[in-house]
């Protein structure tokens, strides 16, 4: 029987949060998967974690083993190996809700004119027992808030699924990017053909240490190249949309005093589009918030489902 979906899942040093993740996999309703795990020279118990929980639960399992080229790279290699009629993207410290493949299958396969959906997502953290909860209606507006870092991203790494190019090869990931190559993977996705945005939480974000978004660094890296690059595609300004948002966590990071004189002086300086983006970036936590309040016995019972 060919295979609908190719799940891949690119892996380095997750030894505490994989199993989780792939019992996630296995709690799935759908069934015709592949799961394409890329081990990215992983230094930590991760590879024989994997191995031996594959060799213990049956499942069209994949393992392939490669030389540390970061994560955007073990994308590329999954998809290589793909034979699914879709693709599918997990991050190994993430987890699918239960229905999540069967509600984007079930949309891609009854509108062929769409190539690619993603779904809402909770966030959650082992230190918090609240949940922000991401749902989007319009994914160019989406789109273009992720682009601008006015918005929460579209977590196209772990809830998009895409249909396989039959005529051209594969969109791949590009490998100059890390923490923000699925944003230039989604917008490229969105030049070739119409996306969507299902409404439906299909993925439970997890919040740990040591993530990519969480290194300004590497993430001002990455966006001045989405800025050079989408600029004109949005028709915005997107460098100093990022300046605006990196001088925003700044001030954060000092306290609530010090926000609040800093807003007041940025008042007085008539500096209302940095302003703005302060009030874009409060209103979405806030939403989040009240959204993650609205679903959070959906979210629990789906944790629950997943530590039984």
């Amino acid at each position: 029987m060919s295979i609908d979906v190719s799940i891949v899942i690119p892996l380095y040093n997750k030894e505490n949060f994989i199993i989780d993740t792939l019992k996630s996999i296995l709690a799935q309703d759908f069934k015709n998967w592949e799961c394409i795990i890329i081990d990215d020279g992983s230094t930590d118990s991760s590879l024989k974690v994997v191995t031996d929980f594959c060799n213990a639960h049956s499942g069209n399992w994949k393992i392939h083993s490669v030389p540390n080229g970061g994560q955007t790279k073990a994308r590329n290699v999954g998809i290589s190996h793909a034979t699914g009629r879709y693709l599918a993207f997990l991050d190994a410290d993430d987890l699918w809700v239960t229905n999540k493949l069967s509600n984007q299958f079930e949309y891609l396969e009854a509108n062929n004119e769409i190539i690619g959906v993603l779904s809402g997502y909770a966030i959650f953290s082992s230190k918090s027992k609240n949940f922000r909860v991401v749902i989007n209606n319009n994914f160019d507006n989406m789109l273009q808030n992720w682009a601008s870092m006015r918005g929460f991203g579209g977590g196209l790494e772990s809830v998009g699924m895409i249909r396989r190019n039959t005529n051209h090869a594969d969109i791949m990931f590009d490998e100059n990017l890390s923490t923000s190559s699925g944003l230039d993977f989604t917008i490229r996705c969105a030049q070739l053909g119409k996306m969507v945005l299902l409404r439906e939480i299909g993925l439970l974000y997890r919040l740990s240490d040591g993530q990519w978004h969480t290194n300004i660094d590497e993430l001002s890296s990455n966006m001045a190249l989405i800025a050079q690059r989408y600029s004109a595609y949005f028709n915005l300004e997107l460098h100093q949309r990022h300046l605006d948002y990196y001088f925003w966590v700044q001030v954060r990071k000092h306290g609530h005093a010090h926000l609040i004189s800093t807003v007041l002086r940025e008042l007085t300086r008539f500096r209302f589009v940095r302003l703005q983006m302060l009030l874009w970036l409060l209103s979405r936590n806030f939403k989040a918030l009240w959204t993650g309040w609205w679903n959070h016995k959906l979210v629990r019972k789906q944790l629950e489902i997943l530590k039984s």
